[in-house]
């Protein structure tokens, strides 16, 4: 890297990186969900609530992690950079409180 410019717009790539990443996470949360379903096990309704909400957040966020990474102009990073980060934290939020309720609902 030879500047700060270069250094910022690779930190505002890494967001979408890691949006990407945990969007991944999500369709693992998916996957399971409907082998469950397929192996005659029930799934709760709040597992689907959960992925629904987190869905619509995540979305989004990948979309805008994919237009992070095609784009070099300043003013477009830093408003995509921003949203992107936090609709991952809001969809981080959303399958981690569906875990727990899950859990705690039915355990």
């Amino acid at each position: 890297m030879n500047s700060g410019t270069e250094a910022k717009i690779e930190f505002q790539r890494l967001v979408g990186k890691f949006s990407l990443f945990f969007a991944f996470i999500y369709f693992l949360m998916i996957v399971g969900s409907i082998v469950t379903v397929v192996d005659g096990d029930k799934v709760p309704v709040l597992t689907w609530v959960g992925i629904v909400l987190a869905g619509i957040v995540f979305v989004p966020a990948v979309m805008d992690a994919v237009r992070l990474h095609r784009t070099s102009d300043q003013q477009r990073l830093a408003a995509l950079w921003r949203r992107c980060a936090l609709l991952t934290l809001a969809g981080l939020v959303v399958m981690i409180a569906t875990a727990v309720a899950v859990e705690a609902v039915y355990s």
